[in-house]
């Protein structure tokens, strides 16, 4: 596929039936959400659910020169945060971004009703809803759908955009079909078949012990409010990706990235290996091999503050 875009025959096709699959049953006054990479960042766009047809030759057209995504749920107005998404919705998906991931979804049952190659080794699978769920319970189906098959938890929040079937990926040097490889027409599986089959979520991580009693300074505020991928890319030394993921520090057998840092301070990271989670102090503490209370808590959070930059 050339720079410049030759859609195929049946993209048109393709991208009809996705968008028609996961936007059908929108409350007709939302919108959907569509950016697209630009020279000077992203653009944005809004759609009406109930004009799917110019949605599809909207993103026939942007996709014809660069990147182009769709929110996976709808919207309650024009905006691409979490309080722009509606209250309900009837999907859940995951971002399998692995070839490990890729093989657990063949094996994973309930099947997907739908399943998009968003590049030659990765894959989007959708599972739609016969009632439907709150945002709520649909990231935590999707935080735990990733746990399962090992995907991207990152991808799990609500406000997620992702390539639509029949447009293009251009992230690597030689452009490549967005393809819809799988759906069923009606296919639809309960939030209580899901929950059966799936892990149970992580419990909530135990910060550091007695952090309530201590003084809050203004510089250990600002310690907390400094985004994990932030802080983990500074102590570790790891980048952090897209997929926010890197491989644990903490010599654990890790064949794949299986420590995830989220975007939000208040969840922090977590390694889905070793179980081992928490702040930005849980991390230095483990990686420094320091204690968490009294003296050595004072002494790990001002040589927290230097290495962060953060000065008195």
């Amino acid at each position: 596929m050339s720079a410049t875009a030759e859609f195929r025959p049946e993209d048109r096709r393709e991208a009809g039936l996705f968008i028609e699959a996961l936007y059908r049953s929108a409350p007709c006054v939302s919108l959907v959400e569509v950016r697209f990479r630009t020279a000077s960042g992203m653009g944005q766009r809004f759609h009406s659910v109930s004009r799917l047809d110019r949605l599809v030759e909207s993103l026939l057209a942007l996709s014809a020169c660069t990147d182009v995504y769709v929110g996976v749920l709808p919207r309650r107005r024009r905006g691409g945060g979490r309080a722009d998404v509606i209250e309900r919705a009837g999907v859940a998906w995951a971002d399998c971004d692995t070839g490990e991931s890729v093989c657990a979804l063949r094996a994973f049952r309930p099947l997907p009703g739908m399943v998009v190659a968003s590049s030659d080794a990765k894959r989007h699978a959708y599972w739609f809803l016969s009632q439907p769920a709150s945002v709520e319970v649909i990231e935590g189906l999707n935080r735990r759908i990733a746990l399962a098959l090992g995907a991207d938890g990152i991808c799990s929040d609500r406000a997620r955009i992702l390539r639509p079937a029949g447009s293009v990926n251009r992230k690597r040097a030689e452009p490549e079909a967005v393809r819809l490889l799988h759906l069923v027409a009606g296919e639809c599986v309960s939030v209580a078949d899901l929950d059966r089959v799936l892990p149970l979520e992580p419990a909530p991580v135990q910060r550091v012990t007695g952090r309530s009693r201590r003084p809050r300074t203004a510089l250990g505020g600002r310690l907390e409010t400094i985004p994990p991928p932030v802080y983990v890319e500074q102590l570790t030394g790891q980048r952090v990706g897209r997929s926010g993921k890197i491989r644990c520090p903490f010599h654990h057998e890790d064949r794949t990235p299986s420590l995830h840092v989220y975007e939000d301070p208040s969840r922090g990271w977590y390694c889905f290996g070793c179980g081992r989670g928490g702040s930005i102090y849980d991390l230095a503490a483990l990686l420094w091999r320091r204690g968490t209370r009294g003296p050595d808590f004072v002494a790990l959070r001002r040589e927290l503050e230097a290495r962060m930059g953060l000065y008195r």
